[in-house]
């Protein structure tokens, strides 16, 4: 569906140096790669009489036989974690711009995850903001936002 459906619904080539396709094109294959790598190795697993370790299995049997099950609970607060600041980032570059949104984006998303010291992140945030802007800038030529003046 989605290797038909992304051809079929991209806009017209912008003429900024990358297709509109290009991102969405190298994520299915990307996503259609991994499936295929994993149906693969199940089934040579299930020709040779083997089965998966008990932690690669989806439910294993000891939690099945318990008759209550933590699997598939939706932790809301750990969701909410990553999801409010993407949509923070996506307000903030228009409001301050790609590399300040960018750059804030970056420091809360690794705290969140479990990163506590401040030199670290920082730098890796730096160092990305800066590898993508100049990526999308000179590389594709595509204006990446700034910030918006009232």
């Amino acid at each position: 569906m989605l290797a038909w459906g992304i051809p079929t619904y991209t806009p017209p080539y912008p003429g900024y140096g990358a297709s509109p396709a290009l991102v969405p094109n190298v994520a299915i294959s990307v996503i259609l790669v991994m499936s295929l790598l994993i149906l693969i190795r199940n089934a040579i697993l299930k020709f040779k009489g083997k089965t998966l370790p008990p932690e690669e299995r989806e439910f294993p049997e000891e939690i099945q036989t318990s008759g209550f099950t933590q699997i598939g609970r939706v932790k809301l607060f750990h969701l909410l974690s990553f999801l409010i600041p993407c949509a923070l980032l996506v307000i903030g570059i228009e409001y301050i711009g790609y590399i300040p949104a960018a750059f804030l984006f970056l420091l809360v998303i690794q705290f969140v995850i479990g990163s506590r010291h401040w030199f670290q992140p920082t730098i890796v945030s730096i160092l990305v903001v800066i590898v993508l802007y100049v990526i999308m800038r000179f590389g594709f030529g595509v204006p990446v936002p700034g910030p918006q003046i009232f």
